[in-house]
């Protein structure tokens, strides 16, 4: 808003010329010289000066209507646009799998809805299929998961990990493969539950990779359930005999739920996997985003670290 009717609304506002001085750190002469500019390019004096004070003129008064809202009109069109800004600039679409999401990356969500409220974000929750897709899409900027070997080289992105993590097979109360250790062979032979989407058109993502095709993530086998929603993957392994091969880090989540991890045979252990956060190379050219992964990372490494498990 102009600097000259800033100070006429000072003036007008506290009804005299030194207290409004004081107000915008200003000299009085100035005020005085500023307003008698304003006073000479419209041809009418706007002020009284009296006993009691600097008093309105009926032009004042015009002038002081009109300018307050002048004054409203600008400082919303300040803040719609600082609202863009933060929006523009701070933005978040991320993709995570259940695992990332429980584990840490919800509290980071919120406790940055606190510091930014106006900053939009955008959380997809899906398998690295999902996500990768919306990732080449640009419908996210990065997601968290597992690794999957040549994934990234094979689409010109990049997997930055920040530690690893071991898969486990959970079941309900009372299954009976909680009865001792067991084989690999004794567990397939249960129904098979995974959470995530079996649509085709993920297939494409691993096209050069003819033998992703046979591994049970990404085929659905006969009598196995699957769903996006691990809600309803809980539920359904509490109604039946199915097995849930999921994250282990989350045990004690999964447990709450009323699913108990299976014990494997020591022979039978798998190994683990590196997990970490997928993103466009254009990530590390963008300063937000690049300051973005670098945050997560780090967070994503204290929180394993302090599980044992970076």
């Amino acid at each position: 808003m102009d600097k000259i009717l800033q100070q006429f609304l000072a003036i007008a506002e506290s009804g005299s010329f030194s207290r409004a001085a004081q107000l915008l750190s200003v000299t009085q002469p100035t005020l005085t010289f500023n307003i008698r500019k304003l006073e000479e390019s419209l041809g009418v004096t706007l002020f009284k000066r009296t006993a009691r004070g600097a008093i309105l003129t009926p032009y004042g008064v015009t002038l002081f209507q009109n300018a307050r809202v002048m004054r409203k009109l600008y400082d919303n069109t300040i803040d719609q646009i600082d609202r863009q800004r933060i929006q523009s600039e701070l933005t978040i679409s991320i993709g995570v799998g259940y695992t990332w999401w429980i584990l840490f990356l919800r509290d980071w969500v919120f406790e940055r809805r606190s510091s930014h409220p106006d900053a939009p974000v955008h959380v997809s929750v899906g398998n690295q299929l999902r996500c990768m897709d919306q990732l080449l899409a640009g419908e996210i900027s990065m997601f968290l998961g597992h690794e999957t070997p040549g994934m990234a080289a094979e689409f010109n992105t990049r997997f930055v990990p920040f530690g690893s993590a071991k898969q486990g097979y959970f079941v309900r109360k009372g299954h009976p493969l909680l009865n001792g250790p067991q084989a690999f062979e004794a567990i397939q032979a249960y129904p098979a539950v995974a959470v995530g989407s079996p649509e085709e058109r993920y297939e494409r993502l691993f096209l050069r990779d003819r033998d992703a095709f046979g591994n049970p993530r990404f085929r659905m086998q006969p009598n196995s359930f699957s769903s996006n929603s691990m809600s309803v993957c809980v539920e359904y392994i509490l109604k039946s005999e199915g097995v849930l091969r999921f994250t282990s880090v989350v045990a004690k989540e999964l447990e709450e739920k009323g699913l108990h991890q299976i014990t494997l045979r020591d022979d039978q252990a798998e190994r683990p996997a590196r997990v970490g956060i997928y993103a466009t190379h254009s990530a590390e050219r963008d300063p937000r985003l690049a300051a973005l992964l670098e945050e997560i990372q780090a967070l994503g490494a204290s929180k394993l670290a302090t599980m044992g498990l970076d």
